[in-house]
């Protein structure tokens, strides 16, 4: 079989699969923990209720933020979740499927994004699968998939597949998957803008305006929804991440921080968590990224914005918040890929070339196959390496309590919640306010020392805990219902309902 046979139909083949198995690998894992009522309420149990809110009424609202979602993130993109829960299944495992099936469509979307800007290379094909099969397992992308559903993630996978409409030609394609992305998330603008720069620099002539043009929309867009829209949308109310930056002054102050508070800010950019995490993402694409520097330091402006932040996990680059580097990083892979590929056939063209029976170890060929075994080795033995010791690979971590608890107890749990009337106010532990999600008002029992008056409240006798601090709120609500006057209004043997106080009035 040709090289150029195996690039047409084997790699695609082989594409398909591996994000198939990824969907699946990962399907696996976030349906296994909210099956086991291990799954955290942060961030799924948030998206769940605006979701279920959505598709119900149309209201934009949940009970882990005050005001309008829209006014803290603008996810326009979020009708479509609710419509399938509405339509199909109204179960927060929706939610986990969505997430498996967007890791999985990385694996084609960023083939087809690298292989358009490798082209016209012969080892396009075979490059751009080595790099795109490794992306799910990067261990930067680890914590994406253990962050379950975050809808800007979907907006990179759109971005990718607008960078492969724009430099294929396809300009339809191109407009309607980057208004998609765009309506993920506003900080997704950025990532649509290193696009418009892909387009702009490698695309075919005639879409070369289109990539000037895209860059525009993204930046008006970004500076209008961020800047306006959003401010309107909160009506004055402050933005729960407003408090990530206000340690730089808030506002036009932020610009001046870097010279009215320097070692805070120099201390911020300096501190290595945030720099392996980008190392590691660096190593997993073969180091092409390095091969174009000014092509990488794109990566700068989000890695800089994230950094800076005083929220911890964003500062560290951990959960959900490496995503956003992963389309300048591709980017500047493709430039760094094209300089690879000269040099390789640069090479090819000096060797010589033997007559006869040797014809088939001619070096162009021997060079580019090793090169591209090489690179595919070099991209997926760290990541696997890595995605195994972080427990995210079958059988998963047996040790992460998150793994623990036995499958099939959701079921139990929402027979005991049929008892909790629609309008009321629900308290429950920490690994059942997921699936119990899908109501108008519901609270964590960690939130609070102890329930309002007027609420039900759901406890888990084997309950989840993240953290001890939790584990040890779960205890004292626990002590304190069974010396009260509250009705127990069910119990299974694990789960035990108390209504609300004699006294109370539930909502």
């Amino acid at each position: 079989m040709t090289w150029q046979r195996i690039a047409t139909s084997v790699l695609p083949a082989l594409i398909v699969t591996a994000g198939g198995v990824a969907t699946l690998w990962v399907a696996t894992l976030l349906v296994r923990r909210v099956d086991g009522l291990s799954a955290p309420p942060y961030d799924l149990a948030f998206f769940q209720q605006i979701i279920w809110n959505v598709g119900q009424g149309g209201r934009w609202v949940s009970s882990f933020h005050d005001g309008s979602f829209l006014g803290l993130h603008f996810s326009p993109i979020l009708v479509v979740p609710a419509l399938i829960e509405r339509l199909v299944w109204p179960d927060v495992r929706v939610l986990s499927l969505i997430h498996a099936v967007t890791i999985g469509a990385f694996i084609p979307a960023a083939f087809l994004f690298l292989r358009a800007g490798f082209r016209p290379s012969r080892a396009a094909a075979p490059l751009a699968a080595a790099l795109a099969i490794g992306l799910p397992i990067w261990g930067a992308m680890q914590d994406v998939i253990l962050s379950d559903f975050h809808p800007e993630v979907a907006g990179v996978v759109l971005a990718l597949l607008a960078g492969w409409a724009g430099l294929s030609g396809r300009r339809r394609a191109l407009w309607m998957l980057a208004f998609l992305a765009l309506a993920t998330r506003e900080d997704v603008a950025y990532a649509v803008i290193v696009i418009g720069l892909v387009i702009a620099a490698r695309a075919p002539r005639e879409m070369r305006r289109d990539g000037l043009a895209l860059i525009g929309v993204a930046a008006v867009w970004g500076v209008m929804v961020f800047g306006v829209l959003m401010p309107l949308i909160r009506a004055g109310a402050p933005s729960d991440t407003s408090s990530y930056y206000a340690w730089l002054g808030g506002g036009w102050s932020v610009l001046t921080a870097p010279f009215t508070r320097t070692t805070a800010v120099v201390a911020a950019l300096t501190s290595p968590a945030p720099w392996f995490v980008l190392a590691g993402m660096i190593v997993s694409l073969g180091g092409l990224p390095l091969l174009r520097p000014r092509w990488a330091l794109l990566v700068l402006p989000p890695l800089v914005a994230s950094m800076l932040s005083a929220h911890h996990w964003q500062a560290v680059l951990r959960l959900q918040y490496p995503v956003i580097l992963v389309v300048p990083l591709l980017a500047a892979s493709v430039f760094g890929g094209r300089r690879a590929l000269a040099w390789i056939d640069r090479r090819r063209r000096r060797g010589r070339r033997p007559a006869g029976r040797l014809a088939s170890l001619r070096p162009d060929r021997w060079l580019t196959r090793t090169a591209m075994v090489a690179l595919a080795l070099l991209v997926t033995i760290p990541a696997i390496s890595g995605a195994w010791v972080q427990g995210s690979l079958p059988p998963f971590d047996r040790d992460d309590p998150a793994f623990q608890a036995p499958p099939g107890t959701i079921d139990r749990l929402m027979v005991i919640a049929r008892d909790v009337p629609e309008s009321a106010l629900l308290v429950a532990d920490e690994g059942l306010v997921a699936p119990l999600a899908g109501r108008r008002s519901i609270r964590r029992v960690a939130a609070a020392p102890m329930p309002p008056a007027g609420a039900y409240v759901l406890l888990d006798r084997d309950a989840w805990a993240a953290t001890g601090d939790v584990a040890a709120v779960h205890r004292s609500v626990s002590l304190a219902l069974a010396s009260g006057d509250r009705p127990i209004i069910s119990d299974d043997g694990r789960f035990v309902l108390w209504g609300p106080e004699p006294d109370g009035r539930a909502p």
